[in-house]
């Protein structure tokens, strides 16, 4: 199948490893910076239920465009993550697993 970078479809998977103390979100389908906001609305759920897991959002199963990205890297180096609905961001242990192809931008004339 193939996705255009617009295409605002998102899967995950989730799974706890509670002896590992860590909670991989594994997202499929093409991330872009209007969609982004799915997968903090998910993490940060995690974040809440399980706040001594390091979360993992693993995009290697997922294109991702540049500019949600450079966001994602930015809210890993931070250690924080927004909430996805408003301004709040709530503190964690952050890790992203780079996607295998970041969508660049076109430039347009």
């Amino acid at each position: 199948m193939h996705h255009h970078i617009g295409d605002p479809r998102l899967s995950v998977i989730i799974r706890i490893d509670a002896e590992a103390g860590s909670t991989r979100i594994e997202v499929h389908g093409v991330v872009t910076a209007a969609n982004v906001r799915a997968l903090y609305v998910v993490a940060r759920r995690v974040a809440h239920k399980l706040p001594d897991h390091e979360i993992v959002i693993d995009l290697a199963h997922s294109r991702v465009s540049e500019p949600a990205i450079d966001e994602l890297r930015e809210r890993a180096r931070l250690s924080l993550i927004y909430s996805g609905i408003d301004a709040s961001e709530t503190p964690c242990r952050l890790r992203l697993v780079d996607p295998l192809v970041v969508l660049k931008a076109r430039a347009h004339v």
